[in-house]
């Protein structure tokens, strides 16, 4: 089947057409990968701001009293001494008589 002249005639017309087309469409493509960009980096920036909760593991931390000991803090230093000392009552040191009689000092 033969390309007849007024066939022709309309293919040259719809050329241009056909050109700004393909152009629509491609820059369409990009247009929307670049949008797409924008609003992940947006989505991103948004939560680098945000302030996170806690994780479980991380929701409770000890509580650290001024003396550097974890506890309550609600005991007083008079109960805490006593309790001190009612500790080292129980507790029995053994000490060896030989150890640390000699000291070397010849460097």
């Amino acid at each position: 089947m033969p390309i007849k002249p007024i066939d022709l005639q309309t293919l040259f017309v719809q050329l241009s057409q056909v050109g700004k087309q393909q152009a629509a469409e491609k820059d369409g493509a990009l247009l929307h990968a670049s949008l797409h960009g924008a609003m992940v980096k947006r989505m991103e920036d948004e939560a680098a701001k945000a302030v996170q909760r806690p994780k479980n593991d991380q929701a409770t931390t000890p509580v650290i009293d001024d003396e550097g000991g974890s506890g309550s803090g609600g005991q007083s230093g008079e109960k805490k001494h006593e309790d001190e000392k009612a500790v080292d009552k129980d507790v029995e040191t053994i000490s060896d008589p030989d150890l640390g009689g000699n000291i070397d000092i010849s460097g």
